[in-house]
């Protein structure tokens, strides 16, 4: 994933006066067309990077063999969906408000409250004693590229039309929006499956080897 924001905020640079999420999709087909990829290919994405990904395969289902998300925070299917529920739009709502505070960088504190509210960790668990605390702080800015999700716009219909094997995962304990999120596109996609595993937000990571064996399995030449 050639994400622009990443980059940007490890480099303490400021995001683009026109950064979304669409302008992260086509930043990811330069990238496959610059490594030659022009045939189908099986995406796997995570998080922010799923919403991006997810965009990108909607514009180009040609391009797409297999598609992975992992939750992938995409409030406007609910939204499009008519399926944001009060809980979501809590959740939705709590975390705009944060981002809007993220002022030209991200203190510790605000990062802590993201891995809450995006449900990296049981609740009562302090997320600085995680193992990835130091990397996630490393990477904190990279929360700047957050109201790109909340301004992003598409039409749910899309989904149906998209003829592609999709594995949909969600972790257990994550925020009851993500659920949500996976649950519609699961509802709306063709050919979709749904798998939960362990870890929060981050279940590739906590499930690791069953998370590979699912995805080997999907993007198999034998399947």
């Amino acid at each position: 994933m050639a994400e622009l924001g990443p980059p940007l905020g490890l480099d303490g640079r400021p995001l683009p006066g026109d950064y979304s999420v669409k302008l992260e999709s086509r930043a990811l087909a330069s990238a496959l067309d610059d490594a030659r990829l022009t045939g189908p290919v099986d995406l796997v994405a995570w998080s922010y990077g799923a919403l991006v990904t997810l965009d990108y395969a909607l514009d180009r289902p040609s391009r797409v063999r297999t598609l992975t998300l992992i939750e992938p925070p995409g409030f406007w299917v609910l939204e499009s969906a008519g399926e944001l529920d009060e809980r979501s739009r809590r959740e939705r709502d709590d975390m705009k408000v944060l981002h809007e505070q993220m002022r030209g960088d991200v203190t510790e504190e605000q990062l802590a409250e993201f891995l809450r509210q995006a449900g990296f960790a049981a609740g009562g668990t302090d997320v600085r004693s995680l193992p990835a605390w130091s990397n996630w702080v490393t990477h904190r800015r990279s929360l700047l590229q957050g109201p790109a999700v909340f301004a992003h716009r598409d039409d749910v219909g899309r989904l149906r039309s998209f003829h592609r094997p999709v594995l949909l995962f969600k972790g257990t304990g994550s925020s009851h929006f993500l659920h949500r999120v996976i649950e519609v596109l699961s509802a709306h996609f063709p050919d979709a499956r749904v798998v939960e595993l362990p870890g929060g937000h981050a279940p590739q990571l906590a499930a690791m080897e069953e998370f590979l064996r699912l995805v080997v399995d999907l993007t198999s030449d034998e399947r």
